[in-house]
């Protein structure tokens, strides 16, 4: 994978633009490795040529796991980028705290929020310690059962839509034909609007459904427990699903 540089993150529109061409790009979930042994999995990730890695941020009332917060976050020494996806019942509370944290990517969720729009007005801003001003980059998630009609109002104000292939805080699930389905509307609805945001696919994703994913056309790929399972190196790990 393509090594970072502050020329290559200048700025908000060459970071989408980076992520675009020189994808798919693979988000590891730091959640599935050893909670007592973070760092070195960082630093392993890091040595693989990881460009981002995931933070799953669970509150155990939007999903039922609890998991961590922006202490972690902001704790995650890194040259990769972090890549925060809120699954928590009030994003739009939280959003400060995990741009404060230092995050470059940020997903909420679309369900049960009252106020989406003034989630991404909120994450309008630039990045926490980023010399250049590169503001972040903001997503919206649909989980499997949510149609990607709702996003219409605001799909000028994002620059990426998650796809989640499986109900967030359960096993199971993979990339699908729904979630192909909802990729080709998800792209007339933008042709109409005149814009182009990157595309995320999360959940179920391993050596077996990574090239499902990327056939789809998923700009970002994200994988955890994969990345991390036991018997084989997490480089192993890695090649199995990005090189198969």
């Amino acid at each position: 994978m393509p090594d970072l540089s502050q020329q290559d993150l200048a700025s908000r529109e060459t970071l989408v633009q980076w992520l675009r061409t020189d994808g798919p790009h693979i988000s590891v979930g730091l959640m599935a490795a050893n909670p007592m042994a973070y760092g070195a999995a960082i630093s392993e990730l890091e040595e693989a040529g990881v460009s981002l890695l995931h933070f799953d941020i669970m509150d155990g009332v939007f999903c039922p796991q609890m998991t961590s917060g922006p202490g972690l976050v902001k704790a995650s020494k890194t040259k990769m980028l972090k890549d925060v996806h809120l699954m928590v019942a009030d994003p739009l509370a939280q959003i400060p705290a995990h741009l404060a944290a230092g995050a470059d990517i940020v997903h909420v969720h679309a369900e049960g929020m009252t106020h989406l729009h003034r989630a991404l007005v909120a994450l309008d801003g630039p990045v926490a310690g980023c010399e250049s001003g590169r503001k972040v980059v903001r997503s919206v998630a649909l989980n499997p059962g949510t149609p990607v009609a709702i996003l219409k109002p605001v799909l000028r104000l994002l620059e990426m839509v998650t796809l989640i292939s499986v109900d967030p805080g359960w096993p199971g699930g993979a990339p699908d034909q729904v979630i192909a389905d909802k990729i080709a509307e998800l792209k007339a609805m933008a042709k109409e609007q005149g814009v182009d945001p990157l595309i995320a696919i999360d959940g179920g994703i391993n050596a077996s459904t990574f090239s499902i994913a990327r056939d789809m056309g998923a700009d970002i790929i994200v994988s955890g427990s994969a990345t991390f399972k036991a018997g084989a190196t997490l480089k192993l790990n890695l090649d199995a699903m990005t090189k198969g």
